[in-house]
């Protein structure tokens, strides 16, 4: 990942690569339970559960949101890019 500053105290360093994949595999779950309780209209072939799609949807805009949340090494406080 890229070289992070942190605009309270100017401490660099970099962001963690895991941390998108945590926030993206916990949104795929929530994502997941959300659309389990929708169905989407299939047309002529009835209808399908929202599962995946809630699970896909889920993990995508968590992935994408968390890579824009981070906290200082050193100050410890939090911002946002």
């Amino acid at each position: 990942m890229a070289n992070v500053e942190c605009p309270h105290c100017k401490n660099t360093f970099k962001g963690s690569p895991l941390k998108g994949v945590a926030a993206a595999t916990a949104g795929a779950i929530v994502g997941g339970k959300v659309g389990a309780g929708f169905g989407i209209a299939g047309g002529p072939l009835g209808a399908i559960s929202g599962l995946i799609p809630g699970a896909i949807g889920g993990g995508v805009i968590s992935y994408l949101s968390s890579n824009k949340f981070y906290k200082c090494d050193i100050c410890t406080r939090y911002f946002m890019l």
